[in-house]
Order: structure tokens, then C-alpha cells, then sequence
């Protein structure tokens, strides 16, 4: 197996670091869009930045339409403000949806045509994409750290993800201190979004990867033993540094270094799962981790065991899973948001066609398959 590792962002980490932006924006443009949440005001940061930039004589404009889930038509109503403000930076702002959606206005930015159009092709930018920085203010998605995306397209009730080399943020400001203000609900399931970037590609090899298992091994251990400390007191401010370095590492290409197999097929579940129902993200990935643990306990027990053994101290990678779900209080079932049985298939049906990494799934996925998983969850 070939692998290729490419990190070509600038990470800036410790707390602090976000004085750092004005100097860093000032270096890759000089009219700057900053993407994020409507409700960013309440925390304080956002006058901040902006006087900021301003005081490095880089202009700003705030879009802050983004919603969770970020929809398909707010990528492209931003996409048209840099293009008639003639806008040269692009700052995503937030947590994963800011930040995919400041790397969507910045693809969709470079023609004139929907960033849904990029769905399902080749990506080819029309033209230069500008140049992108990343502020997480919560530890989660990791962002930060790649260059790709997940996009929802509301009417079709299509949660898609998309990326391109020319998406990896030019720069990456990752201070703890921005996320001393996430509530206790949102802190918890970005935890639970980590764990489940590292644990559903550590339990997909059939043989051991000594590398990646070491590295995978160690930054679950990190979010394990950290969630439940920042969610006992959420101005810890080391627990939450430990847990923002994790989120940042999960997604980055280092924790693909060594070699690695299968594909992220439980986020192909539950991106069905909120594109439908716009569920939170990390709390569908909750919802659905213990039983897409096992469905593949036929074909990966050992992989399991090892996961009980090496992250937890225990012997069963589920039950411990499980447990854990529980402590930092991400245990539910589809049924606490309204799901369905009767939809079972049809979001099946959707998985299946939005979700490339389904296919390598280490058993072969079919609608039933797909729509049973979601039935045993509820």
C-alpha cells in the first residue's frame, strides 16, 4: 500500500495564539471574509478579531450565516459576497461547519456556478482558490488540519462530503482558550466526533500497523481520559488543550502515516442520518458507534479486543465504548430526535449514495444492512 503524507498548513498552537491572526492574515491578503455563526457575538472573540486584522490594516467582512450542517445555498450566498466584494482571504471561524464552509465559499468562490456542483465529479477549481485561514473554536472535526469538506443540500436532504489539495488552510490557529466558552453539550460531542475519526480507522486493518496503531492508540487515550475532566469543569484549561491538540492530529495526515485501511463508513451513516434529520453531528455518531461496532465484530473481534485493552484497560472494546458514551452522557438511541423506523430504508438508500467510504466497509453494506444498523439504533 502507498501512502503519501502532505501537510502543507502552518499550525499555530498554545494558548494565546489567536493574536497571531492579524500578522498571519496580513501575509496572504488584505480583504478577508471571516465565516462563521450567528451567535459567535456572545462569546466576545469575534470584535476581537476584527480589530485585529484591522490593526494590520487588513479589511473584513463577517458572514455569519453559517448553520450546523451547512447547507449547500449559505456556501453559495457567501461564494457570491467574495466574488462582488472582490475579497482575497478566506477565514472560517467556529467549529467543523465554519470552517467547511469558509473551504466551500473558497472552491465555490473560483467560478461563478453552486459548490454543489462539484458533487459526485472530478474536483476541478474553475479558477484560483483564495487562500484560507482556520480558527477552530471547539475541539472537534479537525478541520483545521485537511482539505475536506461535508456539505448538505437541504432539498434533497444530501449531507455529501467533498475535498481538494487547494482546501488545506494556508495557516491554522488552534488556541484552547477559544474553546473555555463551549457549552458542556457541544464540548461533549466533538469529544465523541474525535473518537470516532480515530477508532473507525483503527478498527478497520486485519493485521497490525504498529505505527498508526501507537499513534491512533495514544490520541484516543488522550480524548478517554480528557473529555470527562473538561466536562467536570469546562474552564480546564489543560484538559481542554489536551483535547484540542487530539481534534487537531485525528484529522491531519498524521494520524493516516504507516499505512491504513477501510474508510470513515459510520460517518457515512450518520451524515445520511443528519442530512435528513439535521441531527448534531457528534451525537448521531454517538448514537450509532456502539452498533456499527457490531456489525463488524464478525470480521474484526481482534481489532475490538485490542481497542478494550490498549485505550480502555478492559476486554470488551464495545461494552467500554459503550460505558464511556454513557459517563460523558452521549448514550442514545435514534428514537430521543424523532427518527423513524418507517425511513429506515430511505435514508439507507441515501447512505449508500452519498457515502464513498460505505464501499469499504469491511462487510459488504446493502440497503437492508444499512437500514437494519439504523433500526437497531432507534
Amino acid at each position: 500500500m502507498i501512502t503519501i503524507f502532505h501537510l502543507p498548513t502552518k499550525i499555530i498552537f498554545g494558548s494565546g495564539s489567536i493574536a497571531s491572526l492579524g500578522e498571519e492574515a496580513q501575509k496572504l491578503g488584505k480583504k478577508a471574509i471571516i465565516v462563521t455563526y450567528p451567535d459567535i457575538k456572545k462569546v466576545g472573540i469575534l470584535i476581537k478579531i476584527v480589530d485585529g486584522l484591522k490593526a494590520k490594516k487588513v479589511y473584513s467582512v463577517v458572514f455569519d450565516e453559517v448553520e450546523p450542517n451547512p447547507h449547500s445555498t449559505t456556501v453559495d450566498k457567501g461564494a457570491e459576497i467574495v466574488r462582488r466584494e472582490q475579497i482575497d482571504l478566506i477565514i472560517g471561524l467556529g467549529g467543523g461547519s465554519a470552517m467547511d464552509a469558509a473551504k466551500g465559499i473558497a472552491l465555490a468562490s473560483s467560478s461563478t456556478e453552486s459548490i454543489w456542483q462539484y458533487w459526485g465529479v472530478t474536483i476541478e477549481p474553475k479558477g484560483p482558490v483564495r487562500p484560507i485561514i482556520q480558527v477552530p473554536t471547539m475541539a472537534g472535526t479537525g478541520s483545521e488540519a485537511n482539505p475536506s469538506m461535508v456539505i448538505t443540500n437541504w432539498e434533497k436532504h444530501e449531507k455529501v462530503g467533498l475535498g481538494h489539495p487547494s482546501l488545506f488552510a494556508q495557516v491554522s490557529i488552534v488556541d484552547p482558550e477559544v474553546t473555555l466558552s463551549v457549552p458542556k453539550r457541544q464540548t461533549a460531542a466533538g469529544g465523541v466526533d474525535i473518537f470516532s475519526h480515530l477508532v473507525e480507522y483503527y478498527l478497520m486493518p486485519e493485521s497490525p500497523l504498529p505505527l498508526n496503531d501507537g499513534i491512533r492508540e495514544a490520541l484516543l487515550r488522550v480524548v478517554v481520559k480528557y473529555l470527562p475532566r473538561v466536562l467536570a469543569k469546562l474552564d480546564d484549561i489543560e484538559a481542554r488543550t489536551q483535547l484540542s491538540w487530539a481534534s487537531t492530529i485525528a484529522m491531519s495526515q498524521l494520524a493516516r502515516l504507516g499505512g491504513t485501511a477501510g474508510a470513515m463508513s459510520c460517518h457515512g451513516l450518520e451524515h445520511a442520518l443528519s442530512g435528513y434529520y439535521d441531527v448534531t453531528h457528534g451525537v448521531g455518531l454517538a448514537t450509532l458507534l456502539p452498533v456499527w461496532m457490531r456489525n463488524i465484530l464478525p470480521v474484526r473481534k481482534e481489532r475490538l479486543d485490542l481497542l478494550g485493552k490498549n485505550v480502555f484497560g478492559k476486554t470488551d472494546g464495545i461494552k467500554a465504548t459503550e460505558e464511556w458514551l454513557e459517563e460523558v452522557g452521549m448514550s442514545f438511541k435514534l428514537r430521543d430526535f424523532g427518527f423513524k423506523l418507517e425511513h429506515a430504508e430511505e435514508v439507507a438508500e441515501n447512505a449508500l449514495r452519498t457515502s464513498r467510504g460505505i464501499a469499504q466497509h469491511p462487510i459488504k453494506l446493502e440497503v437492508e444492512t444499512v437500514a437494519q444498523i439504523y433500526k437497531d439504533a432507534y
